[in-house]
């Protein structure tokens, strides 16, 4: 079929609103056309697609955007003069980008749409463009001049800089640390301690980034490389402590764009093909730092869209594609060097960026509980799992926090994350992870020995992550108090047990909450529920002490409504 059929078969389903079956047809009649024969024919076609692409925003949003800004932007090179390929650049790039950025751009993209319109003898859709045109520039300024005058700030309701006043973790592991390192004699429980191999490392990455954020200085080109690695190694370290730091950070990647020519607007596919070219023509000077910043720049704004913002399919999104790239071109350098192709395609980066992936997911699916969700959150929680069993670790690198960051948090996170319905506070409801996750959520669908089995996995699951982690790190008593809330309802742990998980939380919760006590998890109260768990203990090592159970008693714990009131209720079985 020739390109001109299949773009009039596009045409007709775009026109019955089928944008997905039309954006597939113009596919097709790209991939038909000849660019030397008809260059303004192909831009037509890219166009097209673009615009299927923005009226799909609704269900795939952020997909489609970058796809869209490709599309146009291609458009425009094929031909300048087509107005319609430089509207549909504008609105994509609206969609798509930061702020600071979009009003820039699409100031620029919405002119060169009115310019490209005759000068006169307008058609009546002509007119009609020239007038949508016209108030969509004014608009890209006036928001612009806005910005300008009122650089745009996190809210009181950002979690990501949500920390009760005081010292910061980071501030209080610093000045335990001389103690530690000063002890004779190692307390076997802070082996692996979160104040000895990570708080005091991570944040160094931060607060670079942070300082040389839109900075003149020679070493700015570091800033999102720092930034980046900090959300990486840990993201409890990112905080905006700063009123102007989105305007810094717009104008950091307005300056790394400019140095190093990353791929701003094109998606996985195009990226690694044309990387792939530019490593041959230009060589590694060229394609390393722009695919480290195309990466990099996707994850801080999934990173940010999704703790400031609240979206977390920006997230999802974003971070799969980082993982797509580094994924396809890895196995294309898979020999070469590091010093070649860059750290962002060493496995223990990847982990990170997979943390980030299953945890957004996990996110999503608390928000919008979609089975297939649900489904993918497992599948991709399983497959960190089994890349990390298969690459080797043992040597211990220059950086004491490396293998907390790469290895033990992604461990953590892929089989452990509270259920969203085990707390009605928002923090604690992110507070985690996902294999257990997953289990619990699968629980709240089932009945009966159905119910009590996938509570189970989920209780081993939690107990498994608590047991990845640094026993001062916060997550640590609270997965195992996670862990205890799916054990009870499950009729399948004797009291030796549950006595034997209260009493770690009871051993290492003072570690943890001398460091992360204003933390957001402390802050949204995980210590005053784990102190309910040593009352609970204390109240049945009393009843073993009197004879009322024994060791070997099957404790249950189930809601019961009595007086109008729901309330939990111990039923014990010897």
């Amino acid at each position: 079929m020739s390109s001109s059929q299949l773009k009039a078969e596009g045409n007709t389903l775009y026109v019955a609103k089928k944008f997905k079956e039309a954006s597939k047809k113009y596919t097709e009649a790209i991939q038909a056309s000849d660019e030397a024969v008809d260059p303004k024919g192909l831009a037509v076609l890219y166009a097209n697609r673009a615009a299927c692409s923005l009226a799909l925003k609704s269900s795939i949003e952020w997909l489609v955007y970058m796809d869209a800004c490709d599309d146009a932007n291609k458009a425009t090179k094929l031909d300048p003069g087509y107005a319609k390929a430089w509207a549909r650049l504008a609105s994509a790039n609206e969609a798509s980008t930061s702020p600071t950025s979009r009003t820039s751009q699409s100031q620029v993209f919405w002119k060169r749409a009115l310019d490209a319109l005759p000068k006169s003898d307008l058609s009546e859709s002509e007119k009609a463009q020239k007038s949508q045109y016209k108030a969509a520039y004014e608009a890209a300024v006036a928001a612009a001049e806005r910005i300008k005058k009122n650089p745009p700030t996190l809210g009181v309701n950002d979690h990501a800089v949500q920390m009760e006043a005081g010292r910061m973790p980071w501030e209080i592991a610093t000045a335990m640390l001389p103690i530690l390192q000063g002890e004779t004699v190692p307390n076997p429980l802070m082996v692996g301690s979160s104040v000895r191999l990570e708080l005091v490392f991570f944040v160094v990455h931060q607060l670079n980034g942070t300082h040389r954020l839109g900075s003149s200085t020679a070493h700015t080109k570091s800033a999102i490389v720092d930034l980046t690695n900090a959300i990486l190694r840990d993201d409890r370290v990112f905080h905006i402590a700063n009123s102007d730091f989105f305007t810094r950070y717009n104008m950091q990647v307005t300056m790394e764009i400019t140095m190093f020519k990353p791929w701003v607007s094109a998606g996985p596919t195009v990226v690694i093909r044309e990387a792939l070219e530019r490593q041959r023509s230009a060589g590694w000077a060229s394609a390393r730092p722009a695919v480290s910043v195309t990466v990099r720049l996707w994850i801080m704004r999934g990173y940010m869209d999704s703790c400031v913002r609240g979206r977390h399919d920006v997230c999802v999104e974003l971070t799969k594609r980082a993982l797509e790239v580094l994924r396809g071109l890895r196995e294309h350098w898979m020999l070469e060097p590091k010093e070649n192709r860059g750290t962002v395609f060493e496995k223990s980066f990847m982990f990170g960026v997979q943390r980030l992936y299953v945890d957004a997911l996990r996110q999503l699916n608390g928000k919008e509980r979609s089975p297939e969700q649900l489904e993918e959150l497992l599948q991709e929680s399983d497959l960190l799992l089994q890349e990390m069993d298969q690459e080797p670790h043992l040597q211990e690198p220059s950086d004491p926090g490396f293998i907390n960051s790469f290895f033990v948090y992604p461990r953590a996170t892929a089989y452990a994350c509270v259920s969203a319905s085990s707390s009605r506070h928002p923090v604690l409801k992110v507070a985690c992870s996902n294999k257990g996750y997953y289990y619990a959520e699968k629980a709240a669908l089932a009945s009966g020995q159905d119910e009590k089995e996938l509570l189970r996995k989920s209780a081993i699951e939690y107990l498994n992550a608590a047991a990845e982690l640094p026993v001062d790190d916060e997550k640590h008593p609270w997965f195992l108090n996670v862990a205890l809330q799916k054990m009870l309802p499950s009729y399948s742990y004797k009291l030796r047990e549950i006595l034997e998980v209260m009493e770690r939380i009871r051993t290492v919760t003072p570690l943890a909450q001398a460091i992360w006590e204003s933390s957001q998890l402390g802050s949204a109260g995980i210590w005053e529920t784990i102190e309910g768990v040593a009352e609970q203990e204390e109240e049945w090592r009393a009843m073993l002490e009197d004879g009322h159970i024994t060791l070997n008693s099957v404790v249950a714990q189930r809601e019961v409504l009595q007086g109008g009131q729901r309330l939990n209720a111990q039923v014990w079985m010897n």
